[in-house]
């Protein structure tokens, strides 16, 4: 009885660790151009793309330099050194830009067929590494980092939205990223970048 009642402690210690392992409600910064077209897919995750297959016009991109405007409920806000923000942001840019231009041209100017990509980090959380190596640190999700972002794409010549996220993800507990400080962050902003990629791919019919 002794034994199947510490299993139990156990279990119940582990879920609540889980649960406070979640990713945050994602939060809305004032950052976008436009919130109310934004569709709930979760807690963590607003989204918004066009109808009528808008998205497939623009073969053109010119993406923003990324912007760090934490939200007001961030733990990160006036913690993090310049030099990780900077790395960060330059990150996501590099991203997003080694993710469509094998396919799309970069441009710098508006016109036709061309849109225009901002992004914003609004929220940043480092790896925990020292709970990460621990057997069973990295399995309940003890030490994961995260990132939250919001981005909208928008016509270069008449700033309408064409599509739009706003999100908040954590690490993943079977990979290897959380085992660097920013791993599990830039693993999260990779996911983006290709997720993107392949929102133009479907819309060119790649």
């Amino acid at each position: 009885m002794k034994k199947t009642s510490l299993l139990m402690m156990l279990a119940v210690g582990i879920a609540a660790v889980q649960l406070g392992c979640t990713a945050q409600r994602a939060e809305r910064t004032g950052f976008l151009s436009d919130y109310s077209k934004l569709q709930a897919q979760s807690d963590v995750s607003s989204r918004y793309l066009a109808p009528g297959n808008r998205l497939g016009r623009y073969s053109k991109f010119i993406i923003d330099p990324v912007v760090i405007h934490f939200h007001t409920r961030s733990e990160a806000a006036g913690k993090l050194k310049e030099e990780d923000l900077r790395d960060l942001k330059n990150y996501m840019h590099e991203a997003l830009v080694e993710a469509i231009e094998d396919r799309y041209e970069i441009v710098f100017r508006p016109g036709p067929g061309v849109a225009r990509l901002r992004t914003a980090l609004t929220d940043l959380k480092k790896s925990d590494i020292v709970q990460n190596v621990l057997p069973i640190g990295k399995a309940i999700g003890g030490g994961l980092g995260g990132a939250s972002l919001e981005a909208e794409l928008l016509d270069s010549q008449t700033g309408e939205q064409i599509g739009a996220l706003v999100e908040s993800q954590l690490g993943e507990r079977l990979s290897l990223d959380g085992y660097s400080t920013w791993g599990d962050a830039k693993a999260i902003m990779d996911q983006w970048a290709k997720r993107f990629r392949e929102r133009l791919d479907e819309a060119h019919g790649y």
